[in-house]
């Protein structure tokens, strides 16, 4: 299925704000933040992450709101161009490290609103892992329940 299945999502008219400039720290500001929260994730008893589309634009997957997402673009009479289907997309950097943390037992589980099913294919256990919108690769029927 291609990433613009969002153009036919049903009409939503308020988005929040679109097309904010993704910020970028200096490698300095970039150790410094990940050292606190490495401290964090330590001294945290059970921590839960959520995660959206942000994670997944490294892997080729629009946004919404961001400087090139689906939203952003459609407020400009735009469509996202990208020729990435969700089947062949495969997880980012984020994806497994995120499964590395749950694995070292800092991260204790995954709150997703995607669809894309990279956080399974990244090797994150289902048992660690909410999908809130579901995953466009999982079906079952809702009367036997397989």
């Amino acid at each position: 299925m291609s990433v613009d299945y969002a153009s036919r999502l049903s009409k939503y008219e308020n988005k929040g704000v679109c097309g904010v400039e993704e910020v970028f720290d200096n490698p300095e500001k970039l150790r410094e933040k990940v050292d606190l929260l490495c401290s964090l994730l330590k001294a945290a008893k059970h921590v839960v992450v959520h995660t959206g589309a942000g994670i997944s634009t490294a892997a080729g997957i629009p946004d919404f709101r961001g400087p090139k997402g689906v939203w952003t673009l459609e407020e400009k009479g735009e469509k996202v161009k990208t020729d990435i289907q969700f089947e062949d997309a495969m997880p980012t950097l984020t994806h497994r490290a995120l499964v590395m943390l749950v694995e070292a037992g800092l991260i204790k589980y995954v709150i997703s609103q995607n669809v894309d099913g990279l956080h399974l294919k990244s090797s994150l256990l289902r048992s660690h892992l909410s999908e809130l919108h579901g995953n466009m690769f999982m079906e079952i029927c809702d009367t036997c329940g397989k």
